[in-house]
């Protein structure tokens, strides 16, 4: 319980009222849970479109949608992917890459990041078939936060120390593949065939990425672990609409 509050409170905006025991192993754990609050988070999202369905404008219900989108989870992600544009397209070496995406200030190139993800996504829910609308919402969180999971697993950490260090040292295999498991039976029960297929896509994307950073930064960093959420989510969220 302790590990998953942890989660909760790390990539939600879900007061969390208790003490807890922020050992780096808990803290480690604690990704175990991730997949599974994307689950509790694309619900909540379910249940805006539903009210929105009855009381509001289609526009107005995926604007909502877009902004609980943000909100729940704190724009956490999104700060990453804006520090990542801004160090990836303003850094010539890993030094500097990852010295500027250290830095707490947002640049031009996260600026149009977030700006292009947001307007991709708000596409993307208004053209979601209404009939698996539901689905996708819970689907979207839990895969995109599944994929963090393995990234931190599978590849090295880029800097010499830091939260995803952390993770590094004390996240466990047998974590890792409840996790996933977790991910498999939610997108089959939603999506059967389909959801195997997005899977296997959203799989492969992650290495992918991973392995472009490794050859630029020789590793991936927190920041970076928050982009690959917000880029998986616009990629399921395409995904859905072109297999539909």
């Amino acid at each position: 319980m302790n590990s998953f509050l942890i989660a909760l409170q790390f990539i939600t905006v879900i007061p969390v009222k208790k003490e807890l025991n922020y050992s780096e192993k808990n803290i480690a754990c604690s990704m175990l849970y991730y997949p599974l609050i994307g689950t509790f988070l694309g619900l909540v999202l379910v249940i805006i479109n539903l009210l929105g369905t009855m009381f509001l404008p289609n526009l107005v219900r995926d604007g909502l949608i877009l902004l609980f989108f943000v909100i729940l989870s704190g724009g956490i992600h999104l700060d990453g992917l804006a520090d990542s544009f801004d160090g990836l397209f303003g850094g010539k070496n890993k030094k500097e890459v990852l010295s500027i995406m250290h830095d707490s200030r947002i640049g031009v190139y996260g600026v149009l990041a977030l700006i292009l993800v947001l307007f991709l996504k708000f596409i993307l829910l208004i053209e979601l078939p209404l009939a698996q609308k539901n689905a996708a919402l819970i689907m979207v969180p839990t895969v995109s936060r599944c994929a963090m999971v393995l990234a931190v697993f599978i590849f090295p950490y880029a800097r010499r120390e830091g939260m995803g260090k952390v993770y590094q040292i004390y996240l466990e295999k047998s974590q890792v593949l409840i996790s996933v498991l977790w991910t498999v039976l939610v997108s089959l029960f939603l999506f059967f065939f389909k959801g195997a297929l997005i899977l296997a896509i959203t799989a492969a994307a992650v290495w992918l990425y991973g392995r472009f950073f490794i050859k630029k930064i020789d590793g991936l960093t927190g920041d970076l672990y928050g982009a690959l959420n917000e880029i998986m989510e616009v990629l399921i969220l395409f995904m859905l609409i072109l297999f539909f």
